[in-house]
């Protein structure tokens, strides 16, 4: 589900949730991987999504 490779052991999940949440996840360290975090800290200082 969501994709990735059988052979390489991928785990991949796709969320779907509100910007803000996404942000919160962050302070709440639920989200912890490094480039989904600069993605929406980049998002958020650019202003691409309004809150």
């Amino acid at each position: 589900m969501g994709g990735g490779l059988d052979e390489e052991q991928e785990n991949i999940e796709v969320l779907e949730l509100p910007f803000s949440t996404a942000c919160e996840m962050i302070q709440t360290g639920e989200i912890k991987d490094g480039k989904t975090i600069m993605l929406l800290q980049y998002l958020k200082i650019q202003n691409f999504i309004p809150e």
